[in-house]
């Protein structure tokens, strides 16, 4: 199925759903019961297949046809079974029991009886800045086991009646006979996507033939039942607002929102960077974030973070509204909160030590060679740094930006004179203008207006990001910065203008980008040594990545610009986590407004990357 196909039946089910809500359902169940009609008739074909191999074997008729039709109906009926009962794999984690936190078994049962939904069967501990509600078939179709799964980070950052309002939302999901039916669609979605991954590759004619129908359905399934889960989202947030208060939950998903940026950018590079000098951390960074995601950023990273959260736009490879759109559903203005007061992690008892020794010794064992692999990174990037300082009266411009690129890797702030430097010796190089103007802004610097119009004028692949960056720092001087006071309204204005006007090339070079599919129109990416280091570091930092792939695409919207399109696969694909990881990624690493995420294995297939022009950058080292 073509993409602009897939989004325009996307748009079409949005409709529908909006003119009309019970139709809509009534029209995914019965596109759903077409999915399964058509393997259960596969599946009546191979016994009817086998009943004639039965009944020429008792007539005494057998013949070499009837050992070829018996092969075949077994084959058939074997993928037909595998299509019927898929298996969906455990939550990984540490179990919590009654035993182990009492008080967070209490709370759960209080929110299960309040939404009368079903009993919780297992609940994991992982760490993952998130929580959800797995369902895993029990026996095929005759019932399925309840997961909840709830991030060490997410119960560290979070006080216990906003964690509590985020768990909430998720067991809104299960509520009353609309949540069985979404949940029922949600399993049956991951079900078609596992047997689709199950049959990329096999060979042979009832392979092709299955992968044909999937081709087939399976998109347009999706499709169908992509506006249904997005409305489901939204009721689960209204079944956590009357449980919890909607400022409450509002308040939750802004900290989150907040504090799980800071815990990406922030608390896990500094942890790495103390590679440098320690062999091994002390303390472990589990059993340290405890306090500091508690304590939480300052203002400044905050108001920053929630604005550009506020500007993420709406996405079709992602069924969860944008935090606007959450937000106003609930009727709350955005603004940062005030930080919680004590750590959910108060509801694990005296568990909670246990536990986050035990996430420590697992991070330990999956990272120690990387740990030591980027203690020689950081340690080469120092010698360059050096090397650098010791002949600074003949360093080119590039050279310039590498160092203040490698003092920013060990974590150092002193690199903004560099960038000048750079542009003492090349006034138009992009990349130190560009970085020296996010440097002048964060540091609320007067000059950051100057720069922002340089960058816009000079680099239009850059303009998006200047005129954010000059009105940010108008902002900062609205609200009482530095230099406080009111900013020229004739300024502002032209800004508007300019920032307007920078969307709409950006939106039609993003829809151009993303108009066709991931691995089609591929070009050498563009990007330096110093960024691959980065990325690479990244993703070892994240333990269910475990292969990467890149490349680039041009746009004629933006001719100096080259896309980078990431291509990255997991330990063990799924929908949930990686959409969560897309976004992640796309918002953490160096590559602002170029930078295209997707799974492989769960959005594109990993034959595709290979027979593609992305390059292979990194695998993850076995242990």
């Amino acid at each position: 199925m073509e993409h602009v196909d897939f989004i325009h039946l996307l748009r079409l089910s949005e409709q529908a759903c909006e003119s009309d809500a019970k139709g809509y359902r009534r029209s995914v169940w019965w596109f759903a019961v077409l999915g399964y009609a058509v393997v259960i008739v596969l599946a009546l074909m191979a016994v009817g297949g086998l009943g004639a191999v039965a009944w020429a074997a008792a007539t005494g008729r057998p013949g070499g046809w009837v050992i070829w039709l018996g092969l075949a109906a077994l084959a058939l009926l074997w993928v037909t079974l595998r299509a019927l009962v898929t298996r969906f794999p455990s939550p990984e984690g540490y179990r919590v029991t009654p035993a182990d936190a009492p008080e967070l078994f209490k709370a759960i049962e209080r929110l299960r009886s309040a939404v009368k939904g079903p009993l919780i069967d297992e609940v994991v501990l992982d760490a993952s800045f998130n929580a959800a509600i797995l369902q895993r078939p029990r026996l095929g179709w005759f019932g399925h086991t309840n997961h909840l799964v709830i991030g060490w980070p997410l119960m560290c950052a979070l006080e216990p009646r906003r964690l509590l309002a985020v768990l909430a939302h998720e067991y809104g999901h299960l509520r009353g006979e609309h949540g069985k039916f979404s949940a029922w669609i949600y399993r049956t979605r991951s079900a078609w996507w596992r047997l689709q991954q199950r049959y990329e590759t096999h060979q042979g004619p009832l392979p092709w033939l299955v992968r044909g129908f999937l081709a087939w359905y399976v998109p347009r399934f999706n499709a169908r039942t992509f506006a249904l889960a997005r409305q489901d989202e939204y009721e689960a947030d209204r079944v956590a607002a009357r449980l919890c208060r909607p400022d409450v939950v509002a308040e939750a998903w802004m900290e989150l929102e907040i504090k799980s940026r800071w815990y990406h950018e922030v608390y896990w590079p500094r942890q790495w960077h103390r590679a440098l000098k320690e062999a091994r951390p002390d303390p472990m960074p589990h059993a340290d974030m405890v306090s500091a995601l508690l304590q939480g950023p300052d203002q400044a990273y905050a108001e920053r973070a929630l604005r550009q959260a506020l500007m993420r736009l709406p996405s079709y490879d992602d069924t969860h509204p944008v935090p606007r759109d959450r937000l106003a559903a609930l009727g709350v203005p955005p603004q940062v909160p005030a930080w919680s007061k004590t750590p959910s992690i108060a509801l694990l008892g005296r568990a909670a030590p246990r536990i986050a020794h035990h996430f420590d010794r697992q991070w330990w064992q999956d990272t120690r060679r990387d740990w030591e692999h980027h203690h020689r990174h950081l340690a080469a990037c120092r010698e360059r740094a050096r090397d650098y300082r010791a002949r600074a009266a003949d360093l080119r411009a590039e050279e310039w930006v590498d160092w203040a690129e490698c003092l920013e890797q060990l974590g150092r702030d002193d690199h903004a004179a560099l960038y000048e430097q750079a542009l003492e010796r090349e006034p138009g190089h992009a990349r130190a203008l560009l970085r020296l103007t996010f440097a002048r802004q964060a540091a609320a610097h007067p000059e950051t207006l100057v720069l922002a119009e340089r960058l816009q004028a000079l680099h239009p692949q850059h303009g998006y990001a200047a005129c954010r960056l000059a009105l940010d720092h108008l902002d900062h001087l609205e609200q009482g910065g530095r230099d406080a006071g009111p900013s020229d309204p004739a300024v502002r204005r032209t800004w508007r203008e300019r920032l307007a006007h920078f969307e709409r090339l950006e939106a039609s070079a993003w829809a151009s980008v993303t108009a066709t599919p991931p691995c089609e129109h591929l070009v050498a990416p563009d990007w330096t040594e110093l960024e691959r280091r980065y990325v690479v570091d990244d993703l070892i930092r994240r333990r269910e990545v475990v292969a990467a792939w890149i490349g680039g695409k041009t746009v004629p919207e933006l001719p100096g610009r080259v896309y980078l399109v990431l291509f990255i696969q997991m330990r063990r694909p799924d929908e949930a986590r990686g959409h969560g990881l897309v976004q992640q990624l796309m918002e953490s690493l160096p590559f602002p407004g170029r930078l295209l995420v997707t799974v492989v294995d769960l959005f594109v297939s990993e034959a595709d990357v290979r027979g593609s022009a992305a390059q292979a950058f990194y695998r993850r080292r076995k242990r």
